[in-house]
């Protein structure tokens, strides 16, 4: 999907004004499950969507501040899908030294434990360049966000506690905490978790059951 389509695709979605959480945030897992699910990547889906779904604001029959906000939560809801496919990833390399190593460990936990603020100042960029209407209650949003939390932030919390137990126990953590990310490759690992969201989305499709 082109960017153009992506911005067009959640333009759309506020317009219609029809559970706009859930297609936005099937529209974010469609998008990054064909690609390689690397923050920048992520960072730029988000941000086209975001863009999108701020051009359908005023042109929607409903109140701006509550489309945005389903949006926000539509947004959310696909990181929280990114951190699943990200943990059950992790946990499958792991076990798997011939192809992945400590530094690739290190680097994937690394970017699951930066969802949160991928988030965030994703938000916050396009809130700074965003027409009046929008900018002031993307800002606002944001401010909520931080100070309530996002539900992928609770849930980067509960699987990174998870994950940092189970690599404990053979005291491969330690080993991975000590790793060069730099010698890291990632697109590797990123192909993998992109697999594991494209099977997260065809099991959560109700047209694929």
């Amino acid at each position: 999907m082109s960017v153009k389509e992506t911005q067009n695709s959640a333009r759309d979605t506020v317009i219609q004004s029809h559970d706009i959480a859930n297609n936005i945030c099937n529209l974010i897992v469609q998008a990054l499950k064909d690609g390689e699910m690397q923050p920048e990547e992520i960072k730029r889906t988000l941000n086209e969507v975001i863009e999108g779904a701020c051009d359908g604001l005023n042109k929607q029959s409903g109140d701006p501040g509550e489309a945005l906000k389903q949006v926000l939560s539509g947004v959310d809801a696909a990181l929280g899908q990114v951190a699943e496919a990200s943990k059950l990833a992790i946990e499958e390399a792991s076990g798997n030294l011939q192809d992945f190593s400590n530094h690739d460990l290190k680097r994937a936990l690394n970017d699951l434990e930066a969802l949160e603020s991928l988030f965030f100042d994703t938000l916050n960029e396009v809130a700074n360049k965003g027409k009046e209407t929008s900018h002031e209650i993307l800002k606002d949003s944001l401010v909520h966000l931080k100070n309530s939390g996002s539900a992928v932030g609770e849930s980067v919390k509960n699987i990174l506690t998870g994950l940092h137990s189970d690599l404990s126990k053979d005291g491969r953590l330690h080993k991975i905490q000590a790793a060069d990310i730099a010698k890291s490759a990632g697109a590797t690992f990123a192909r993998v978790s992109s697999g594991i969201l494209a099977g997260i989305a065809d099991s959560l499709d109700p047209n694929k059951k």
